[in-house]
């Protein structure tokens, strides 16, 4: 069992589609499918300790035709420290993320004006989201090139997912345009949401916090015991969002990733 409620809802995200392979000292998380995905293909050590090179040495082990890195620590709280920076040194980027639960009211907000909220159903739907992941990832900084048949995987294996069951993707439409989505995903005993973004033309309209709001009723009508789970950068703009619905800070953790593009 995973101590950080962050990686158990990652667990969940995952779930129908990846293998999870337990040892003592770390757990291996694959996803055949999706070679290039990057976290989720990575190995979760145990421990809080960072040892840059045995732990990439381990990694490189369990995933010897990997073309990236990964490695998290199974340690809500983590801080950076001197291994963390070894890796910095060594080409790794740092994901620092706050772990936001919902354990109280959700503030509730509806969708503006214009703005209709409805599950992703069609192929044309499904376009729209890939579309918008990719002008986001873009504007992240991802190469385009690279970027997009990772995004068509990852929207892929998502409708299967979600066609078995336990997961729902929310889209925010002005009239046929896609303006926002999201993503819910049951299981570990949570609710994890993913992927909230807005169209850039679209924001600071209180989209993203009325997708949080139908995501939510989407859940608890499922699973009314689950704990809503929101990852966020670390002291980021989407996080404040989150807070102001209601969520507060459950834990922090720290991963790196060296990635294939």
């Amino acid at each position: 069992m995973l101590r950080s409620l962050g990686l158990r809802s990652d667990l969940s995200v995952l779930a129908g589609v990846s293998e999870v392979e337990t040892y003592p000292d770390r757990i291996v998380l694959r996803t055949p499918s999706e070679p290039s995905f990057w976290y989720g293909n990575m190995v979760i050590f145990r421990e809080d300790h960072v040892e840059p090179k045995v732990q990439i040495a381990q990694f490189q082990r369990d995933f010897p035709d990997a073309e990236h890195v990964t490695l998290a620590w199974d340690a809500p709280g983590m801080e950076r420290g001197a291994g963390h920076a070894a890796l910095v040194k060594m080409g790794f980027d740092l994901d620092e993320a706050d772990v936001l639960t919902l354990t109280g009211p959700l503030i509730a907000s509806e969708a503006p004006e214009g703005i209709t909220i409805r599950p992703i159903a069609t192929d044309a739907d499904w376009e729209q989201v890939i579309a918008l992941q990719i002008e986001t990832g873009v504007e992240q900084g991802y190469d385009r090139a690279a970027h997009t048949p990772y995004v068509r995987a990852r929207c892929a294996t998502r409708r299967r997912q979600i066609a078995g069951g336990g997961a729902c993707w929310l889209g925010a439409f002005d009239g046929d345009l896609l303006v926002g989505d999201l993503g819910v995903f049951l299981g570990e005993g949570t609710a994890r949401y993913q992927n909230v973004e807005t169209r850039p033309s679209h924001r600071r309209r209180g989209i993203c916090a009325a997708l949080v709001t139908a995501g939510a009723g989407w859940a608890a009508a499922c699973d009314p015991d689950a704990i809503p789970v929101i990852v966020a950068d670390r002291d980021g703009a989407p996080g404040r969002i989150y807070r102001r619905c209601g969520f507060s800070l459950a834990e922090t953790l720290i991963s790196a990733v060296k990635g294939s593009y």
